[in-house]
């Protein structure tokens, strides 16, 4: 099975990160013929006096809908006259982020939603969460987090990490598909501890199997850590990549609050592009079962 991008979701708020997941979305789009929505949430903002009535609301709602349908106007025709050969549209939602969001991503079939991210979070910050951090836990598609520093848009070095088995042939089907569309390298980093090593090792040499029979071009290491957070983000560095492809599963593995968990690490100890893998269909299932929720004690991207 090979994965494919056809549709991307890409979130805009008109800051500087925003812009950048924006023109990183449109690069992805270009390579892949992706249909690509950009996406604005206006949120409503009520205060009533103290007989109960409204002083603040629909007029001011009003009047940020049509700023941002402007904007957003303008956005779109200088992104057509970059990009002529794709289809390019626009969404203003008055909703809840996620909700807003989720409505788009079931009615467009939408594979990818790319936001950006500010980068280092402080420990308020980790409290009350932040939007791009929203998006990671709500979404119900997979994820991509760009950071504001981002410069470069395009994905020739693809670390995968083989830790969490959860859908890793679907993550390995994804890596392989961003290889060929930018003609990247793979680069496999097994990571275990003593207790897990015998399925770690066996998946990895599964990986390494796939790819020799599809001819992909890749290299490999495999260690044993107890940092696996830190593994990543000091191979990343040193290999030069692009981009890191990550299992949502990860988030509920590595929770902890006072401690430095592994989401954390790898937000605050990189500066490249974090892919987050999520199964639509098991998205749903959950969603129907109502084990969705958000946990304010997590970290969050920035």
């Amino acid at each position: 099975m090979q994965h494919s991008i056809n549709t991307i979701l890409v979130t805009t708020d008109f800051t500087e990160k925003a812009n950048n997941a924006v023109k990183m979305a449109m690069r992805i789009a270009e390579r892949h013929r992706s249909h690509t929505i950009i996406y604005h949430n206006i949120n409503n903002y009520f205060v009533t006096d103290r007989t109960g009535k409204q002083v603040l609301g629909s007029d001011i709602i009003n009047e940020n809908i049509e700023k941002a349908e402007k904007s957003l106007e303008t956005l779109k025709d200088d992104l057509k006259n970059q990009y002529p050969d794709l289809y390019i549209e626009t969404v203003i939602k008055n909703d809840s982020l996620i909700h807003g969001i989720n409505e788009v991503i079931e009615q467009e079939d939408v594979d990818l939603v790319v936001s950006g991210t500010s980068g280092k979070q402080n420990f308020a910050q980790v409290l009350l969460g932040s939007l791009s951090y929203e998006i990671l836990t709500g979404a119900n598609c997979s994820v991509l987090l760009v950071p504001e520093t981002c410069q470069k848009y395009s994905f020739e070095k693809i670390l995968v990490p083989i830790r969490i088995l959860d859908h890793l042939l679907d993550k390995v089907d994804l890596s392989i598909t961003l290889a060929r569309k930018n003609r990247g390298i793979i680069s496999l980093l097994g990571l275990s501890n003593e207790d897990d090593i015998n399925k770690i090792k066996t998946a990895y040499s599964k990986v390494k199997k796939t790819l020799d029979y599809k001819s992909l071009e890749y290299e490999s290491q495999f260690l044993l850590t107890k940092n696996n957070a830190s593994e990543i983000s000091n191979l990343s560095k040193d290999d030069q990549a692009d981009i890191i492809i990550l299992n949502y599963k990860d988030e509920n593995s590595w929770k902890s609050f006072f401690m430095e968990n592994f989401f954390k690490q790898i937000i605050n100890n990189t500066d490249i592009p974090l892919f987050f893998y999520k199964n639509r269909y098991e998205l749903k299932i959950n969603n129907r079962s109502g084990n969705a929720g958000y946990d304010i004690t997590l970290p969050h991207p920035g």
